[in-house]
């Protein structure tokens, strides 16, 4: 069970930091959005190598990808 908890957090994490890159990406800001660019190629790598060991994760990561794309942008906005 904390496979799929792992996966999912991974996920929602991951679609969260890609909104800040996307932001660094947005304001020319080589230097930060090099450095969430490895964060997002890091918890993306590792919820990948989960998902394909068990393919029931990819439920996990569904659900914390489009969880974690609506809290980042909500939060982003403010």
């Amino acid at each position: 069970m904390w496979i799929y908890l792992e996966t999912f957090i991974l996920v929602f994490l991951t679609d969260i930091l890609y909104t800040y890159y996307i932001r660094a990406v947005n304001t020319n800001s080589a230097l930060k959005a090099s450095f969430w660019s490895v964060v997002v190629t890091l918890t993306a790598s590792i919820a990948v190598i989960n998902y394909t060991e068990d393919h029931y994760n990819l439920i996990a990561s569904l659900l914390g990808a489009g969880l974690g794309t609506y809290v980042g942008m909500k939060y982003l906005k403010k």
